[in-house]
């Protein structure tokens, strides 16, 4: 199972350094986060990534149908895909962040349904009519695979139909990890293809520590913006004794604030929702507790994509490459 990293890019020369670092680690992957508010440009970023590594594979993570017309997201991410001889692959979402950082909504499910097509056959050397006006990417391509994130059954059924592949940020539970493959076998039947021809992907916020109340603790904010993103829609899934402080967990949310260290909206979860959400969502705790989660969804699913706490992201990856990646080799 392959294991990457997300990063919200602060700068491009510490994205650069961590992923140097990450070239010559356990991990495999660097996902870049692009919300043009709060971030360096994840584009410019993996561009520069890219030319510092050799075999680190990139991708946007994610990126949306809305702060970018599909042609601009095609044309970038061939142009990193260039530059990494091959490396790079776009993941892209409905939206969150980016898109309410200048006052637009997430995308509909059939919109980015239909961003994922064009780029593919964008990225495939097709040309696609926009109105009266055809447009071709000029500049040579190479097979770039497009991964849509989702948690929702409609968009994991809409991934299995038309993506190489998914992001699933619904959790790292068996049981969910589980149901959520199952919505995507069924978007694949719906194609006429394999479900074997979709990668799976598990978004898991991270941490290693002493004990999983401490862990999950550290990863509070990075766990407040997944619940918002799972939550905003409806809270059926989660135990009815935690529904309300869940809304009330998406009403408080501060998108100037997502995914940052210190988010104040973090430090208003209670510690019972705080548990459950670690339970559900995270891979954390003792590095004994960190593998168990991993190996019950390794069997399943193809990569993990791991979110370690924002304020010391490059801190909490090497620890837990060498108390848990490292300590768990055959």
């Amino acid at each position: 199972m392959q294991h990457g990293v997300g990063l919200f890019p602060t700068s491009v020369g510490d994205a650069v350094e961590f992923a140097r670092y990450l070239d010559r680690s356990r991990y495999e992957k660097l996902w870049m986060t692009d919300s043009h508010q709060l971030y360096a440009d994840a584009y410019v970023t993996l561009a520069a990534c890219a030319a510092a590594t050799d075999d680190l594979l990139l991708s946007t993570g994610v990126t949306n149908p809305v702060t970018r017309h599909v042609t601009v997201t095609a044309n970038a991410i061939s142009s990193v895909n260039e530059i990494a001889d091959g490396r790079a692959t776009l993941a892209i979402g409905t939206g969150d962040s980016a898109v309410y950082s200048i006052g637009e909504t997430p995308a509909r499910v059939a919109d980015l349904r239909e961003t994922v097509e064009t780029v593919r056959a964008l990225l495939a050397g097709e040309a696609v009519a926009f109105g009266e006006e055809t447009f071709h990417l000029e500049a040579d391509t190479s097979a770039t695979a497009v991964h849509v994130a989702a948690e929702g059954p409609r968009t994991l059924r809409m991934a299995g139909a038309v993506a190489d592949g998914v992001v699933f940020g619904g959790g790292t539970e068996p049981a969910t990890v589980s149901w959520a493959l199952d919505r995507i076998a069924e978007g694949c039947e719906t194609a006429g293809r394999s479900p074997a021809d979709v990668s799976v992907t598990v978004l898991a916020p991270a941490c290693v520590a002493e004990t999983e109340a401490a862990a999950v603790e550290e990863l509070a904010d990075v766990l407040e913006p997944i619940a918002y993103h799972n939550f905003s829609v409806s809270t059926e899934s989660a135990p009815e004794e935690l529904r309300s402080d869940l809304r009330a967990l998406v009403d408080r949310h501060n998108m100037r604030q997502h995914g940052q260290a210190d988010a104040a909206p973090a430090r208003a979860v209670s510690a019972e929702t705080m548990r459950y959400l670690g339970d559900r969502f995270a891979v954390a705790g003792t590095p004994a507790q960190c593998r168990r989660r991993i190996d019950a969804i390794a069997a399943h699913v193809d990569a993990v994509y791991y979110g370690f706490p924002t304020r010391d992201v490059p801190g909490h990856a090497r620890r837990f490459e060498s108390q848990v990646l490292d300590s768990g080799r055959d």
